[in-house]
């Protein structure tokens, strides 16, 4: 079911993140002529590369204690704003599981990382979806996008605790392509866990955390 945007927004109805300080955002700053909305984009690069700075200088002094208080800190990040985003919410009757991952990431993927986004549910078991535009792009450097997965790593737990009932534990996601490593746009699939298959996403978490330390990895 490949609906376009407007149609996929009106199927289930997150909650917005940080509602009220935007609607502030709103009515005190884009209101006003004397006020540039692109000041918001170099207020954001700052605070995401400040984050990225502080990951690389706590694994250079503390090392895997120092990369896993960090880590799992932006987890919890994201797992609460999953959380603050399904309270309440009950997903519409006759919706598939692909279809609601799908929707989640959509959400994921405009209100958190103020994307472009083109997604495709593929089949029963599987959905896709293509960042077009990213905030990040012309900023990262290909290694550096490892400094979201937590984020989403929490996003998805927080995710799974809300909406037991409908599988979002029994999926795997995977980034197959990035723009700062040159692609011309990032790519990623979701699809329903296979037997015995681990989740793709947490190892190669891991894979790039050893990259990070200075260890063995297949990362690219």
């Amino acid at each position: 079911m490949n609906l376009n945007q407007e149609e996929r927004r009106a199927k289930i109805k997150l909650n917005k993140p940080f509602a009220k300080p935007v609607e502030k955002l709103r009515s005190d700053a884009l209101s006003r002529d004397d006020y540039d909305p692109a000041q918001l984009f170099s207020w954001g690069q700052m605070m995401a590369v400040s984050v990225l700075e502080m990951l690389k200088a706590v694994e250079a002094r503390f090392g895997r204690e120092g990369q896993e208080v960090c880590t799992e800190a932006l987890a919890g990040v994201g797992e609460r704003l999953a959380q603050e985003a399904l309270a309440g919410v009950e997903m519409p009757e006759g919706m598939s599981d692909v279809e609601a991952i799908s929707l989640f990431a959509t959400w994921i993927n405009e209100q958190l990382y103020a994307s472009v986004e083109k997604p495709s549910i593929d089949s029963a078991d599987a959905a896709s979806f293509d960042i077009l535009w990213c905030p990040h792009q012309d900023v990262y450097g290909p290694f550096d996008c490892r400094v979201q997965r937590y984020l989403v790593e929490g996003m998805m737990r927080g995710a799974s605790e809300k909406l037991t009932g409908v599988g979002f534990e029994t999926f795997n996601v995977r980034c197959d392509s990035t723009m700062p490593a040159g692609a011309p746009m990032c790519h990623f699939s979701i699809w329903r866990t296979r037997e015995g298959e681990n989740n793709a996403w947490t190892a190669y978490s891991r894979q790039l955390e050893d990259k990070a330390l200075g260890g063995p990895t297949t990362a690219p």
